[in-house]
């Protein structure tokens, strides 16, 4: 193979490993591209679960230096900003953030990564001793039509806490002019009597 071949295969060799490495995932994809709720996913999956801070957080740097180790392991490396992703924060909170979530192939189960982000406890963790930490059932994500009223959900969520105040606040308000108007009208004769 000549050196042009070579350094062709290099650039798409590196072009593939990023775009395998550097995965953000979000609310409209998760599911379709780890297929974790189902348990056949599209391969093995670490992802880390953070929420953005004016400075990114420690554990981001450390996670993306297992990119090229995990990729030698077929396992995707991914990244979620749960502050920017409301439906996956609400579907993993039990996570917690940072976190490091395992989801494995042909498994509809997850498992957190407790350890440091250290390339060898890592791996060994990923590849072997996942099955000794406690895994948990992958929550199922909300169906289609509760995905579709979601924003309608939240409209009139927002607004039925100001209505029900205003409707309290109003029967308060009738409740004391009637009194008051009972009361005044017991004080007063109807009729002027001569």
């Amino acid at each position: 193979m000549g050196l042009r071949a070579c350094v062709l295969l290099a650039i798409v060799t590196a072009l593939l490993a990023r775009s395998h490495a550097d995965r953000v995932l979000a609310d409209g994809f998760f599911e379709h591209k780890t297929q974790a709720a189902t348990g056949q996913t599209t391969g093995t999956w670490a992802v880390l679960f953070y929420e953005s801070l004016p400075e990114e957080p420690a554990a981001l740097g450390e996670f993306e230096a297992l990119t090229q180790p995990a990729l030698e392991h077929q396992i995707f490396l991914a990244r979620v900003d749960i502050s920017t992703n409301p439906q996956l924060r609400h579907r993993f909170r039990a996570v917690g953030s940072p976190a490091v979530v395992l989801f494995r192939h042909q498994k509809a189960r997850m498992y957190r990564y407790e350890g440091t982000l250290s390339r060898d406890s890592f791996l060994h963790w990923a590849t072997e001793a996942y099955e000794a930490s406690p895994g948990a059932k992958v929550p199922q994500p909300p169906p289609a039509f509760r995905l579709l009223m979601e924003p309608l959900y939240s409209y009139v969520d927002g607004r039925v806490g100001a209505a029900v105040g205003v409707l309290v606040g109003a029967a308060i308000l009738v409740t004391l002019l009637a009194a008051r108007h009972e009361r005044d009208r017991k004080r007063k004769p109807r009729w002027k009597q001569h």
